[in-house]
């Protein structure tokens, strides 16, 4: 009665991915899952009533007042900020991951927005998880079984973290523990705001996080996600294959979105030298005061063999950049053709909290 987790394990600049999938029998305290299709009554979950983690609560489920809607697809679900681009706030102080960019109200498109590039000087851990019944270094440790994660802010600082959900019932020890990176690349892109200010009246930032449990879960009616922040939106991109005319009942707003100006390549980058390392530890008590002697098995802070009869209740990590990397333009989003809006995006929000 517990969960099997697929890795990939990726021995390159970044630490690896993991691929969860659903083991029969399990449940995870803490977390809200729901399978089948969403509908009203019995068989819906409650969008306000469930098991997420501490902060966190159920996204509303797509519904036009009798059925899901074709064309969205509530794992997607996303938090949303409209506003002058120079105003933006940071996705990560809110506990999202930033997603993308969009625009609306163009003005007078008589530009290319300049590129910004900078080195990135963190790539903090994204998700630690506890397995049992395995060890870093076997063969099949692919296949061993997930006892439980902690629960992680984004862009997570390193500092003490005791917030752990696991499954039930729960294996009384944790023999190994993986650690994955956010997928960052070494620079970050970014474009003039100053330009963004002249050319759009307002930029729809988009940020996402589900709960990443939640993906062992199959047709879910709803995801877990942090509580909206003040000034942003719970919406969802729709992918349906009709023009939509309207939004449902549940994201009543239809916003649509443009993707940029036409005409301005994209911004690229070279980097070389950077040079980083971080760790994990892990510690027998909630305050992150008693280390428990675990292992690097791999070298490079991504799996850590925990001594018997251990039971990891906090986690802190560290980084070290020991070379900062350099990063130069190869592509500068210099004009290439005629300058217009570019295609756009719609979305059906809910309003804003």
């Amino acid at each position: 009665m517990t969960r099997a987790i697929r890795t990939t394990r990726m021995r390159t600049a970044s630490m690896g991915a993991a691929i969860l999938a659903l083991s029969a029998g399990a449940a995870l305290l803490g977390a809200s899952c729901k399978a089948g299709p969403c509908r009203p009554g019995p068989d819906c979950p409650d969008p306000y009533a469930g098991t997420c983690p501490s902060g966190w609560g159920c996204a509303e489920p797509v519904w036009d007042g009798t059925y899901a809607v074709e064309g969205f697809n509530n794992s997607g679900v996303v938090a949303v900020w409209v506003g002058r681009p120079s105003e933006a706030p940071d996705c990560e102080a809110s506990n999202y991951f930033h997603m993308t960019d969009l625009y609306l109200e163009p003005k007078t498109i008589d530009r290319c927005p300049r590129c910004i590039v900078e080195p990135v000087q963190e790539r903090p851990y994204e998700s630690v998880i506890l397995f049992n019944s395995g060890r870093c270094t076997d063969s099949n440790y692919i296949d061993a079984l997930v006892t439980g994660e902690f629960v992680l802010p984004a862009g997570w600082d390193g500092s003490c973290v005791s917030q752990r959900l696991d499954v039930v019932p729960a294996p009384e020890d944790v023999d190994f523990a993986l650690g994955l990176e956010e997928i960052i690349p070494p620079c970050r892109l970014s474009r003039s705001l100053e330009d963004l200010d002249a050319l759009w009246g307002k930029m729809f930032r988009v940020c996402r996080r589900i709960w990443p449990i939640d993906q062992y879960c199959d047709g879910l009616g709803t995801q877990c996600i942090p509580r909206m922040p003040p000034g942003f939106r719970e919406c969802l991109e729709y992918r349906g294959d009709e023009s939509l005319q309207a939004c449902p009942r549940s994201h009543p707003e239809l916003i649509r979105a443009h993707v940029g100006v036409d005409g301005c390549p994209g911004c690229n980058f070279r980097a070389f030298g950077e040079k980083r390392t971080q760790a994990l530890t892990f510690y027998a008590d909630e305050h992150c005061t008693q280390p428990i002697p675990s292992t690097d098995a791999w070298g490079d802070g991504a799996c850590y063999d925990m001594p018997p009869g251990a039971s990891p209740r906090s986690v802190s990590a560290t980084y070290t950049l020991e070379t900062v990397g350099e990063c130069h333009l190869s592509i500068r989003g210099e004009q290439e053709a005629e300058l217009r809006p570019d295609g756009w995006v719609p979305f059906c929000c809910r309003p804003a909290a």
